[in-house]
């Protein structure tokens, strides 16, 4: 049975085929998230944040489901209560702003997260806290939002610089659990926006990957009057699609290994010929032989 990730997969592929405006096609995936039901929501939040392995590197398939993270974000947030933005802008700029304009009022910007799940190596630069924290312009509170196995564990120098900026880290599993408990009051999620500076005051300015996500675990449970049993129980079930994601994502490449057994060894050569760029590295180094010696005949004539 399709699930709504599959579903969204399905709508972007879709989108990438078609010779829509980039901003076309967004509206398009917005659309398509809009339209879930609240139990559909809470689905493709637990199984978000994922790109899926068979995405080209920087095509336009993989921008696409990078900014449906940001529509996801901004739909959850918005059934929540929040007044949400997306942003048009593709760099240099918040992804999400969410704003509670009632009571204890306050504006948080978004910055929604994706990774590869074969990715090796989970660098605190990528997350651009130190970015983010300059994009809040003037708005109250800055939140990263990415999945959860998105973040590195143990020590990592990505919890120092959230501390530092006071930029709160988040799953999208948490906002399926905002949506899955309730929210009875915006007012009540303040702490939450300003966990990390609740972080600092507990355990200090280096907390390792445990700690972190312990206290916020604590505060996020408080905010929401949620006993904290509650929260663990669902995110191990939310934790289960994530589970399925990876399993597809296997499947993938023991499939592409299955589909490489049965080439000949001509198409293995045109294959790893195309893999190594060795026509353009050559390209390129004739280019460079034709400009350098332009270049000497016109010094010399």
């Amino acid at each position: 049975m399709a699930t709504p990730h599959d579903d969204l997969l399905r709508v972007i592929a879709s989108c990438a085929a078609s010779t829509d405006s980039f901003d076309a096609k967004a509206a398009t995936i917005f659309s398509f998230i809009s339209g879930l039901s609240n139990p559909s929501l809470r689905r493709l939040l637990a199984e978000a944040g994922f790109i899926p392995e068979r995405y080209a590197h920087d095509s336009s398939e993989e921008k696409l489901y990078a900014k449906a993270m940001d529509s996801l974000v901004a739909i959850a947030l918005n059934r929540i209560g929040y007044r949400t933005e997306v942003s048009p802008e593709r760099s240099n700029s918040a992804d999400v702003t969410a704003a509670w304009t009632k009571g204890s009022a306050h504006t948080i910007v978004l910055d929604a997260k994706a990774f590869r799940l074969s990715r090796t190596a989970l660098n605190p630069k990528d997350y651009k806290i130190e970015a983010l924290s300059t994009w809040k312009k003037g708005a109250d509170y800055a939140s990263l939002i990415g999945p959860v196995a998105g973040f590195p564990a143990g020590s990592s120098r990505l919890f120092a610089e959230a501390i530092r900026y006071n930029i709160t880290l988040l799953t999208f599993s948490h906002l399926a659990f905002m949506l899955e408990h309730g929210v009875t009051s915006l007012d009540a999620l303040s702490p939450v926006w300003n966990a990390s500076s609740i972080v600092k005051e507990e355990v200090g300015t280096e907390p390792s990957a445990e700690q972190y996500w312990t206290r916020v675990d604590k505060i996020f449970c408080e905010s929401l009057s949620a006993p904290l049993q509650k929260w663990h129980s669902a995110r191990r079930a939310y934790f289960t699609a994530v589970l399925e994601i990876a399993d597809e994502q296997i499947e993938y490449y023991e499939q592409l290994k299955r589909d490489i057994r049965l080439l000949s060894r001509e198409e293995l050569a045109d294959r790893a010929i195309q893999a190594m760029k060795i026509d353009g590295r050559i390209g390129t180094i004739m280019l460079r032989k034709i400009r350098a010696q332009s270049l000497l005949d016109a010094v010399e004539n």
